[in-house]
């Protein structure tokens, strides 16, 4: 099996609930979407996607995205995309860094390589330890009254794991939101208080110290690695660390540096399934949860977390994820879905979707 073209398409989807805000009153009205399509000699095509969430949170913004791949794809033709390390280092030595670029073409070969040797990625992965896995849902950063309305509506639709975004205006007012939100999910399974990264030190030890008594995980409080340890240091609530984690290298700084309890490991971040892999099994190995993410997108990258979750221990894995619970537009058929907070990946081959091709458009290019 050889690389003989590489697309990519660029799709809007619009966010259900008409925008998705985060820390610093930062928000998008519409995910720009990469889709990435490889197709081979023998006909199969595998499919991966990103979206960077905008220019704001990832150091990557859509059109780059999509540049980028133009840049990578001659370097791949006639490559076997089951030979994952091969087509990795390949993309290494063309482009240095930029692993949000690297990401949907990695994942689009883990596809093919599933569908080449009749298996599902969680299969391939290390094992399918939990086909049906936990999800959370997330509360947006808006007024308190209004996010724990939004509280008790994911209560209601059966969600027990709840991601509360905070980081706009005073820390104060962040405290509301949180005990808000708190004042109906208090007894559920896991409650995360994210500020991606917003709060100044001081601010996050005023708001840690007045929510000490509250079971609740703190996500990335402060911009650094050195803020977010000194905090940790502060409170006896579990640290996960989210947009410090830039690479392999960045997690090996922080477990060395005893700075957090869990992980949030996102696929464009690490660069692709490949790497992502290799940094939930380093966390296994130190003893620490992992949630299994990216920064969004629609239903390609949804099955890829899905499969990551999937093949994930049960002990091992704070949280699933479906990105695509954000999103209006589906383009493939077989995309897990949310159940009553849970959720179960396909036993289909490679990612197990069928992507409808007519939904993706003409490609902004193809390299062939």
């Amino acid at each position: 099996m050889h690389i003989t073209a590489i697309r990519a398409y660029q799709l809007d989807l619009p966010v259900k609930e008409g925008s998705y805000k985060w820390s610093g009153g930062k928000s998008v009205e519409v995910f720009d979407s990469t889709i990435v399509e490889v197709e081979t000699d023998v006909g199969a095509k595998g499919y991966g996607e990103l979206r960077t969430l905008g220019a704001a949170y990832l150091a990557a913004y859509p059109r780059g995205a999509r540049a980028g791949v133009f840049e990578l794809a001659p370097h791949l033709i006639g490559l076997d995309p089951r030979e994952l390390g091969l087509v990795n280092r390949a993309m290494d030595r063309a482009m240095k860094g930029h692993p949000y670029v690297k990401s949907p073409i990695d994942i689009a070969c883990w596809d093919l390589l599933g569908q080449a040797t009749s298996l599902p990625v969680s299969d391939l992965l290390g094992g399918t330890f939990q086909a049906r896995f936990p999800i959370y849902h997330l509360v947006g950063v808006n007024r308190p009254e209004a996010m724990r309305e939004r509280a008790e509506q994911l209560l209601a639709q059966g969600f027990r794991r709840f991601q509360v975004k905070v980081g706009s205006g005073h820390w104060q007012l962040d405290v509301q939101r949180a005990r808000a939100c708190l004042d109906v999910l208090r007894d559920q399974e896991v409650v995360i208080v994210d500020a991606n990264a917003y709060w100044r030190q001081h601010e996050a030890a005023q708001f840690i110290a007045a929510l000490e008594d509250e079971p609740i995980y703190l996500e990335q409080p402060c911009r650094t690695l050195g803020e977010c340890l000194a905090i940790r240091r502060r409170t006896a609530r579990p640290m996960i660390l989210d947009e410090t984690l830039t690479d392999l290298d960045a997690l090996f700084a922080a477990q060395a540096a005893g700075a957090l309890d869990c992980a949030m490991l996102k696929l464009s971040r690490f660069g692709g399934i490949s790497r992502l892999r290799l940094a939930r099994d380093v966390c296994r190995q130190w003893g620490l949860a992992v949630t299994m993410e990216d920064s969004g997108g629609g239903d390609v990258v949804t099955a890829a977390m899905a499969h990551l979750a999937a093949s994930t221990p049960s002990q091992s894995l704070l949280n699933g994820m479906l990105i695509n619970m954000l999103v209006n537009e589906r383009i493939a058929e077989g995309t897990p879905e949310p159940s009553g907070g849970w959720s179960e990946v396909s036993r289909r081959p490679g990612l197990g979707i069928t992507v409808d091709e007519r939904a993706l458009g003409a490609p902004v290019f193809s390299i062939s």
